[in-house]
């Protein structure tokens, strides 16, 4: 609570004035005083200056309390102001109290006074931190809300108590195809499918048993009772004084009917005859078709994370200015001299093409190899190798 207060007295009688100065300040409540006897001095001094306190009489000889408490409370709200009087009617202290007085002593029982400036204090304080924790969850409702509402993912406030939905987000009524009106009170599980939902309760409660996150995959049913694959990533978080979960749900259609389009896109390339693989900058293969394992003698796993150089050739200089080529032309094409597994002996047309991230900058190159001949010299050590255990690089 604060002390040292600068004080506003309207007071006409000094000797009273003075009394109350004495009682305030051996409680070390007192910094400064201004005690004034009319209308237009106490009207004066709300305007010059803050006061922590009002301290007023209730009748005076040209102005009346009631009117010094408007003026008061107009000028100086956060004020506390007391009225300090020698006699008040029971009805008008009432009246004073409804409209702001935060309380009043009568001058026979000035010990009062200080308990009652004290509690008057801590009430403003009081409302003034419940006004700061007001502005702050008004301010916090308005970031969560502009969060909540521009999620890319639809986002569903459920108490895990009772699985009772309590807020969702614009994407979520696109996904369920539902208003929010019929989404906000439902309980999650009028929204799952009912084959899907046995497992994802009992992952869902899993979770919550180790305060753990959720991240599971399942199906909601839309509106029109079309079953909609979707992610559900989910966690606890307290939300204005109440544990509850988010969770966030990502339709997996595009995302399936993508994944299918590149199992059949590499379905369509392990089909062709030619090697086709990918590396890195650095060298690192990072793709390699079944055509190349057939070419090569290397399984994808095997290949996959092995640097090109390594794998395919005894001299690298030819893969070097091929190299040198395709940072500078972005394409290359050309015979190269490579060996297989069985270091056998190969020639190859190679076209290379370097692929650039969404900046420019390369990011791997794409090489499609052919094969144009053994070498007939070569054709005795291959034989060999039929006789020795497979070379290991």
């Amino acid at each position: 609570m604060k002390t040292n207060l600068r004080i506003l007295h309207l007071e006409d009688n000094r000797f009273d004035g003075e009394l109350v100065k004495e009682i305030l300040s051996a409680q070390s409540l007192v910094r400064e005083i201004v005690r004034v006897d009319n209308a237009a001095d106490f009207a004066s001094a709300l305007n010059d200056g803050q006061f922590d306190l009002i301290l007023s009489d209730f009748t005076l000889p040209s102005y009346n309390g009631l009117e010094a408490l408007g003026l008061a409370k107009q000028k100086q709200p956060n004020a506390p102001f007391i009225f300090v009087s020698g006699t008040i009617e029971e009805e008008l202290a009432v009246e004073s109290l409804k409209q702001g007085a935060a309380d009043y002593v009568f001058k026979n029982r000035l010990s009062r006074l200080g308990p009652v400036v004290c509690r008057a204090l801590k009430s403003v304080e009081e409302q003034a931190e419940s006004r700061r924790a007001e502005e702050a969850m008004r301010q916090s409702e308005h970031k969560y809300r502009q969060v909540f509402e521009t999620m890319s993912d639809a986002a569903f406030l459920t108490d895990p108590a009772s699985g009772r939905i309590v807020d969702a987000n614009k994407q979520a009524e696109l996904l369920l195809q539902r208003p929010r009106s019929e989404i906000i009170g439902s309980n999650h599980s009028r929204f799952h499918s009912p084959e899907k939902f046995p497992p994802y309760c009992a992952a869902l409660n899993s979770a919550l048993a180790q305060c753990a996150p959720l991240d599971v995959e399942s199906e909601i049913v839309r509106k029109d009772g079309t079953c909609v694959p979707v992610e559900i990533r989910a966690n606890t978080l307290i939300l204005y004084g109440r544990r509850l979960m988010l969770a966030l749900c990502s339709d997996l259609t595009v995302r399936q009917q993508t994944e299918a389009q590149i199992r059949e896109q590499a379905r369509l390339l392990d089909l062709v005859p030619d090697a086709i693989l990918v590396r890195d900058m650095s060298g690192c293969i990072q793709y390699w078709n079944e055509g190349a394992s057939k070419i090569y003698g290397w399984s994808r796993e095997e290949a996959v994370g092995r640097k090109v150089e390594e794998l395919l050739y005894h001299d690298t200089s030819e893969f070097a200015a091929a190299n040198r080529d395709i940072l500078r032309n972005g394409e290359w094409e050309g015979e190269l001299h490579q060996v297989d597994k069985q270091d056998h002996e190969l020639t190859v047309h190679s076209r290379w093409t370097l692929v650039r991230d969404e900046h420019g900058k390369p990011k791997s190159i794409l090489l499609v190899n052919a094969v144009t001949s053994t070498p007939p010299s070569n054709r005795i050590h291959q034989f060999s190798h039929y006789l020795s255990p497979s070379r290991e690089r």
